[in-house]
């Protein structure tokens, strides 16, 4: 087997992707004899088992990247491939079509729905739209991380996002000492919607809130300049703390330090109403009660150890924060639970135990 990604694994941006395609191919491992996976960097395909380089070869177009990716098909007597897709183009179709021609079997991950909003130019997206509708021809399975069953006329499994429940460890609670610590682990897009926490903080302390509230952005990404202008622009330097890029014991050691932890709040931006991302099974895995604002797939929204949020650009209430840390803080037994929860719902091998059958057929 083959799992198809042309993004990069290895940069401080790449956290997140690095740990869901490498969770997903460890599981896939357990089912077939080979899963090898691609790797684009550098204006290089990188040709992966397990953690070794099987080949490397320069690519400096997508034709490139996808004549390569044939190659190591035939080469390697690939029978089925599983393809995270980045955008539709002719190369993409023509890629398609040629593996279809030699037999494999393949299915097609759409990483977000829609995504339209997340390509970078217009070019791309009026492309996108055109061949995308095409690829039905060519692929006859897809899976997505929400509640479709058709994506582009291409019969669709819908996923949740899952966790190496080996490498999240539960967290330990720490002491209480006055202080409520949020805390944000993510690639800083858009979509994370931060200031909603930021511009709360400004309100609370504005009206002389009462309680020590900080708030600890973990990781690097195109946002992160913006909210540090609007920290800067509230003086609230002594309420937020910007952490950096974090992996290993030092991203342990902040869980064990955080109250709550928040997910995505900006999902309005993208259009994007439903989703399962990954974030919220790490939180929920490491037993961290958290904040979110979309309709979560893998959560009814009524349980003890999450708020949600509506999704749209209001302030967060810190009031209500307050409320829900003092219903979920130093709670043992739920950070149990909720590890629990988290091995029976979403780990790899069970969420992708429809798409192995789909492959088995």
């Amino acid at each position: 087997m083959l799992y198809i990604v042309y993004v990069g694994l290895f940069g401080k941006r790449d956290v997140g992707i690095r740990k869901k395609i490498l969770g997903q191919v460890k599981s896939f491992s357990k089912n077939f004899e080979k899963v090898f996976y691609t790797v684009y960097s550098g204006q290089m395909m990188y040709l992966m088992l397990e953690d070794s380089v099987i080949e490397k070869e320069v690519a400096i177009t997508r034709k490139d990247c996808h004549k390569l990716v044939l190659g190591w098909i035939d080469k390697y007597k690939i029978s089925k491939t599983y393809i995270r897709y980045d955008y539709g183009d002719k190369w993409f179709l023509e890629f398609l079509k040629k593996q279809k021609e030699k037999g494999v079997v393949s299915v097609l991950e759409f990483p977000t729905i829609p995504y339209d909003k997340e390509l970078s130019n217009k070019r791309l997206i009026t492309e996108d739209k055109y061949y995308r509708e095409k690829i039905s021809e060519y692929i006859s399975q897809c899976t997505t991380y929400a509640d479709y069953s058709e994506v582009f006329g291409i019969p669709c499994i819908p996923l949740l996002n899952g966790v190496d429940i080996d490498k999240t460890p539960m967290r330990t609670c720490r002491e209480q000492d006055g202080r409520i610590v949020l805390l944000a682990v993510a690639t800083m897009e858009q979509w994370h919607g931060y200031e909603r926490v930021i511009e709360g903080m400004a309100e609370y302390y504005k009206e002389t809130g009462r309680r020590n509230i900080l708030f600890k952005l973990v990781g690097e990404g195109l946002e992160i300049d913006k909210y540090k202008n609007i920290v800067k622009n509230y003086g609230l330097e002594q309420y937020v703390e910007f952490c950096g890029k974090l992996e290993g014991e030092e991203l342990d050691r902040q869980y064990d330090e955080a109250d709550i932890a928040v997910g995505s709040l900006g999902m309005y931006k993208t259009g994007c109403l439903k989703g399962a991302p990954i974030k919220l099974r790490e939180y929920c895995a490491r037993g961290i009660p958290f904040i979110y604002a979309y309709e979560d797939i893998g959560f009814n929204g009524n349980e003890k150890y999450l708020m949600k949020l509506p999704n749209d650009n209001k302030k967060l209430d810190m009031k209500v924060v307050v409320e829900f840390y003092e219903k979920t803080k130093c709670d043992k037994k739920l950070v149990s639970i909720m590890h629990e929860t988290a091995k029976k719902q979403f780990t790899w091998d069970g969420i992708l135990k429809p798409v192995v059958r789909y492959f088995n057929r």
